[in-house]
């Protein structure tokens, strides 16, 4: 059976538990030798056997091996202590581990069998140190009454004391490593869902620019084909709209790309030269009244894209002679209208996921309006003519 670690180990945190067991057997290492112990290569044998230790953290194997490991290193330390080769920095090291290793119930358990061990091993070596200290020699003031009660009371408390700060220590730093690995994946899955986004907008713009203006660059291409020989005049026409529509695609490229890097751009101004290439098809009439407030950069955009995209759609599609357009601000609210008299459509075979609704360009609008959070209401009938209002809040 092969269970998952509290914390999903990166190498970086496996090296850091490292350097801190190798720098706790190093005071270790001090301490005996500045004590002058008399068991000094017992002292490092035992110390060699926990740096070989370090270097197996079995992060990723089953549980019952991590149980091992750990039992194995508590059982070591305890044995350790009862020699009088003490390393108490390394129980509550081994403690944390465990926390991250095993976590749940098995922690308590490891904690409580490790604190009988511990607490009996100091136990044993107090007393063997007062008999010690007892042959030949009178203790201090006070010493005698160190009997075997205060000294499991004192190793207890402080067992206590530092295992619970140790635990509760290893479970704020698991708590902030799963928070910062979830903070990284939702970073990345933001990361993802902007790219997409930016997909997504690339696309719409291509399609609400580029994609219409060709469109009617090839229509009077292909009429100015038509009418070389019937009608050089009209032909003569048709060509130089076809001019001016080429000259509009090298336009709406330079915008794309300029676009987030200018800061002056004037809705009012380029929603008015927007209604006079519209005016230039002598078919259509139209009658507009433009007073919008100075917004966003990013709003601007969208606002004229839409109006860009219901003003062509009326070009290709609503054979209208009439159309009229206001744009305005309530003060909380951009109020947008576009009607004409054209031929309209069936609203509810667009709703119904009809190819209307692409050719129509309806998707497109519905799309921006969601990005500007604002409202989009469609009234047509076969026949009838077609009346869009868009709302945004302000």
């Amino acid at each position: 059976m092969k269970i998952k670690p509290v914390a999903d180990f990166s190498p970086s945190l496996i090296w850091r538990l490292r350097y801190i067991e190798w720098l706790f057997i190093a005071v270790h290492l001090i301490m005996a030798i500045t004590a002058g112990s008399d068991k000094l290569l017992f002292n490092l044998a035992v110390y060699g056997v926990f740096i070989v230790s370090s270097w197996i953290i079995p992060v990723n194997r089953p549980l019952k091996f991590r149980q091992s490991y750990i039992l194995l290193a508590m059982v070591a330390i305890v044995w350790a202590n009862f020699l009088n080769v003490s390393l108490d920095l390394l129980l509550y090291l081994y403690l944390a581990k465990s926390f991250f290793l095993l976590g749940g119930r098995s922690i308590i358990y490891i904690t409580v069998l490790s604190g009988v061990g511990w607490v009996a091993s100091e136990c044993f070596s107090e007393i063997r140190e007062f008999q010690e200290l007892s042959v030949g020699f009178k203790p201090p003031f006070g010493f005698g009454n160190y009997n075997l009660s205060t000294i499991f009371v004192f190793s207890l408390g402080l067992y206590v004391a530092i295992s619970i700060f140790t635990i509760f220590l290893s479970s704020v730093i698991v708590a902030e490593y799963k928070s910062r690995k979830r903070a990284e994946a939702l970073a990345e899955q933001v990361e993802i869902l902007a790219k997409n986004l930016e997909r997504t907008r690339i696309a719409r713009d291509i399609h609400d620019s580029l994609g219409h203006t060709l469109t009617n660059l090839d229509i009077q291409l292909k009429v100015a084909q038509k009418l070389r020989d019937r009608d050089p005049e009209r032909a003569f026409q048709a060509i130089d709209t076809a001019i001016m529509l080429s000259s509009q695609c090298i336009e709406d490229v330079s915008h794309a790309v300029q676009t987030m890097r200018r800061d002056n751009f004037d809705l009012d101004r380029a929603l008015n030269n927007l209604i006079e290439q519209v005016r230039s098809d002598r078919t259509i009439e139209i009658q507009w009244n433009i007073n919008l407030p100075q917004l966003s950069l990013a709003t601007s955009h969208q606002i004229y894209c839409l109006v860009k995209e219901g003003l062509i759609n009326i070009q290709k599609h609503a054979n209208a002679s009439q159309v009229s357009f206001q744009g305005y601000s309530t003060g909380r609210q951009i109020i947008l209208k576009l009607e004409d008299n054209g031929i309209g459509f069936d609203r509810q075979r667009v709703d119904s996921g009809s190819p209307l609704n692409q050719g129509f360009g309806l998707k497109g609008m519905m799309e921006r309006v969601q990005i500007l959070r604002g409202r989009l209401d469609i009234d047509s009938t076969p026949g009838k003519g077609t009346r869009i209002l868009v709302t945004i809040p302000q």
